[in-house]
């Protein structure tokens, strides 16, 4: 694997027999992503959709959104991955970048394929080399990166979804928007007409962590929304995000932000 620090950008290129790599759990960053999948298949889960991706794939993760990425049995994988904050975000880009956020997969042809990898490759040698105005050029290669995406991409959403996996995508999207309510195992599970047990399973195979654990994450990213944008006291944001013990709501949200509600919304003001 290699990375490279592309001033506001993250670089990460990783070429592996993924069979051997453990797969990795669902998690959500603060910078967006983009990915793109040279070679190999993977499935991919963000937010609350599942795309099964094939070479020419690519997927813009927003910022503070779930996914996952599934290799499963494909044994050469090659993957780019951006990282960047808003600042890469200006006037000359902004139509392409909403073109990405609109449009979050898109299909670049077979025929279209060599000139991203030869931007790819560009920004590499930049950042190998530094030379004068090299941070300039680096930022001018993702700028053409999002042209030539908007310019051939093709919409769609991948290879067709199995019935279980459109199940789970169905779920996912059911808890973000009723994160705030009283969501349990057999609910849900009669919900979707399986039982808890083989529900709990699914839901696990494909997005990579349990189904709790997904509806606490959905519930602390709403958190972080009232925390950032609001005088509430911790007890009425546990109470709006579905949480009925408040120190429950702290420790998990400690566990997975690192800090503290009361010291995160502080910080924010």
């Amino acid at each position: 694997m290699a990375l490279y620090k592309v001033d506001e950008i993250d670089f990460f290129e990783r070429k592996t027999h993924m069979r051997f790599t453990p797969r990795p759990y669902a998690h959500y960053h603060d910078k967006h992503e983009l990915y793109y999948l040279a070679k190999g298949q993977a499935k991919y889960f963000v937010g609350n959709d599942i795309f099964m991706l094939e070479p020419g794939d690519m997927i813009f993760v927003p910022k503070g959104v779930v996914h996952r990425a599934d290799y499963g049995e494909s044994e050469n994988v090659e993957r780019v991955l951006f990282s960047f904050d808003d600042k890469i975000f200006d006037e000359e880009n902004s139509e392409y970048i909403s073109y990405l956020k609109e449009n979050k997969y898109v299909r670049i042809s077979q025929e279209n394929q060599y000139e991203l990898k030869n931007i790819f490759l560009g920004i590499e040698k930049e950042t190998e080399r530094e030379q004068s105005g090299y941070r300039k050029m680096q930022k001018l290669y993702f700028d053409q990166l999002l042209i030539l995406i908007s310019r051939y991409s093709h919409k769609g959403r991948g290879t067709h979804l199995s019935e279980s996996y459109i199940v789970v995508q169905n779920a996912a999207k059911y808890i973000s928007e009723n994160y705030n309510e009283d969501l349990r195992l057999e609910n849900l599970a009669e919900k979707y007409y399986m039982s808890p047990w083989h529900f709990s399973r699914l839901f696990k195979s494909v997005t990579g962590m349990g189904l709790n654990e997904y509806i606490n994450i959905a519930r602390i990213r709403a958190a972080e929304q009232l925390l950032s944008k609001t005088d509430l006291p911790i007890t009425a944001v546990a109470a709006k995000c579905g949480f009925n013990d408040s120190n429950y709501f702290s420790n998990v949200f400690k566990r997975i932000k690192g800090i503290t509600p009361k010291k995160y919304q502080l910080a924010r003001r």
